[in-house]
């Protein structure tokens, strides 16, 4: 048997005996320390797939990459304190390229507050590789998506597609984590997610943690211009976060509700009729 077509919930399962329980189960660990919670998570970006060097630069792909990686930190409301960045590159790869992808990073970093800590090296025949390790703190435990409960509401920070948008036109997007913004949403009581993957596949992700699914309207999502609703539901690699919890809490939060988790596991998108609607793509899976 192969990885291929497990799924990365599948892949999961085969993992989750080998992981320390108490780090839960989410796109970050969260850890209780005296004096707070440590917040850590990490991310890979592999050329060809996450980023690309024949329309972008590797500067652009260094500041998306560290971008991208603070987004799990968002999430939970945690302030980044350091940072480890390690590369597999081609011999054949031009120095240039490596300076680039760390000149991106360190000014996102900067940007922050976050700091550069070290990180590895290594060749390799290609194509390249980077892997980010976040840490952050936050003085409040924040909601695993497994804490997340039927009948809360569903809001998103933030129209979306912008990704998909600047995806179809090579064109480089440098996104600002929305790390005030979770910071303020978490201390509001809010359960929150990254849209790394997309609005449905982080959807997904609820209902597989927690077992609450959701009924989400789909023409009350906020569309980023230049974007269709198709792009919004499934674009990937979004600064903004989806926040679940109290309709109350939802709303005196300054959100919009644009759906609720169920009792039922299933993730359904609906339009204006109530009706499900048809979607080209359901988000990214890497193994699916």
């Amino acid at each position: 048997m192969s990885v291929e077509g497990l799924g990365e919930f599948g892949l999961l399962e085969r993992i989750k005996p080998f992981l320390d329980a108490r780090a839960g189960r989410d796109d970050a660990a969260v850890l209780e320390e005296a004096g707070g919670f440590t917040v850590a998570s990490c991310d890979m970006f592999v050329e060809g797939v996450h980023f690309d060097l024949g329309w972008m630069s590797a500067e652009d792909a260094g500041w998306r990459a560290l971008a991208l990686a603070l987004g799990d930190l968002a999430a939970k409301g945690a302030t980044p304190t350091w940072a480890l960045t390690s590369v597999a590159i081609p011999k054949s790869w031009p120095v240039g390229n490596l300076a680039g992808l760390y000149e991106g990073m360190a000014a996102l970093a900067q940007r922050t507050g976050t700091a550069m800590v070290g990180g590895d090296m290594s060749a390799i025949d290609g194509p390249a590789v980077l892997s980010i390790t976040i840490v952050g703190r936050s003085d409040s435990r924040p909601l695993a998506r497994g804490e997340a409960r039927p009948g809360w509401a569903v809001a998103v920070t933030g129209p979306l597609g912008a990704a998909a948008v600047a995806l179809r036109e090579h064109r480089a997007l440098r996104l600002e984590p929305r790390l005030a913004e979770g910071r303020r949403l978490n201390r509001a009581g809010l359960c929150c997610g990254d849209i790394s993957d997309g609005l449905v596949r982080e959807m997904e992700k609820f209902a597989e943690f927690s077992g609450a699914g959701c009924v989400i309207r789909a023409a009350e999502v906020p569309v980023a211009q230049g974007a269709g609703w198709q792009d919004a539901l499934t674009s990937g690699e979004e600064a903004e976060l989806v926040c679940c919890g109290p309709e109350e809490l939802i709303e005196s939060a300054g959100l919009r509700t644009i759906g609720a988790l169920t009792e039922e596991a299933a993730v359904r998108f609906v339009g204006a009729d109530d009706q499900p609607v048809q979607m080209r793509l359901s988000g990214y899976d890497h193994f699916a």
